[in-house]
């Protein structure tokens, strides 16, 4: 039910020119820093969501903590749709399990408003600091734990989520090294300080062909259209090992249905239009347009996969 306080809003947002009359603006939080899987996706989407909507939508970063820092700030927002949060899975599948003490919870104080992508992880490594071949790195990391040096975006992100994936299916075990973002944590292994990171495709499609960083093996159920020469982690003796960087559009708890449809049909667009299609599918991006329904199933789905794996893991 609209509340008095809340009508004004939602039929602005209803109202794309009364929008723009009013000079409405909308910003899209991003809960990690600049340059990461996140941050390129969710630009992307506010470009073109600001078109169907017709309304300026600004990405802005509040980095730190996992997401926690964005999360808590969007959860304490107005709920009238102009402050939204890109979140990722991890922030709602993994930071709960994680840190013992939250102040937000990620399942009842949003309202999700859609899926928005998903990118397959690469395993990748400085040239010359591993055995050249997935298979010979494993082997190495299983003689001599923790000598090798795994770069994340910090405890509970997507790349320490596949390290820990990986270590659980291959019996190694490696140190990992935390970054406030996946794209810091790329640079330390292309300048020798880390050895190995896994990240999404678009942040290391390049290093790669530039050959500043060795791709070992692609964590995802199918080759890479980007980096179409690098195995499969299944194709390189490893099966099971699927992992990537997920994201959603959710708005705090209490924003109106009326203001989160118009919402979701404007982000939903955006993900459909085949110049957004094209430009996400260029970076080895997944476009989902998928409902916040479906979010919600998904973070049900991952909960019950990475609770088993995530005994002892403390944020940082």
């Amino acid at each position: 039910m609209l509340t008095r306080r809340t009508l004004p809003v939602a039929a602005l947002l209803l109202s794309a020119p009364a929008l723009r009359a009013q000079g409405r603006t909308i910003r899209l939080v991003i809960p990690f820093g600049a340059g990461g899987i996140t941050d390129l996706v969710a630009r992307i989407l506010a470009e073109r969501a600001s078109v169907e909507l017709g309304v300026t939508i600004v990405a802005e970063n509040r980095a730190g903590a996992n997401g926690n820092i964005a999360g808590e700030y969007v959860a304490r927002a107005a709920p009238d749709g102009t402050t939204l949060l890109m979140a990722s899975l991890a922030m709602f599948a993994v930071n709960p399990v994680i840190y013992p003490r939250m102040t937000y919870d990620p399942l009842t104080d949003f309202a999700p408003v859609a899926l928005a992508a998903s990118t397959p992880h690469v395993v990748v490594a400085h040239p010359g600091s591993v055995p050249v071949g997935f298979g010979a790195m494993l082997a190495a990391a299983r003689a001599r734990p923790e000598a090798l040096s795994w770069g994340t975006a910090g405890a509970g992100s997507s790349p320490h989520l596949t390290q820990i994936l990986l270590q659980s299916l291959s019996g190694t075990r490696f140190l990992p090294v935390h970054f406030r973002s996946g794209a810091a944590s790329v640079q330390s292994v292309i300048a020798g300080q880390v050895a190995l990171t896994a990240e999404a495709t678009p942040i290391v499609a390049e290093h790669v062909r530039a050959g500043t960083l060795a791709a070992l093996a692609v964590a995802s159920s199918e080759r890479l259209a980007l980096l179409p020469d690098v195995p499969t982690a299944a194709e390189a003796g490893l099966p099971g090992l699927e992992n990537g960087s997920t994201s959603a559009i959710v708005a705090p708890r209490g924003t109106p249905d009326a203001v989160l449809a118009r919402l979701a049909e404007g982000f939903r667009a955006a993900m459909a239009a085949p110049e957004t299609r094209a430009r996400l599918s260029q970076q080895g991006t997944i476009p989902l347009g998928g409902t916040g329904a479906e979010f919600t199933g998904l973070i049900t789905r991952e909960v019950a996969r990475w609770r088993p794996l995530l005994a002892g893991i403390q944020p940082g």
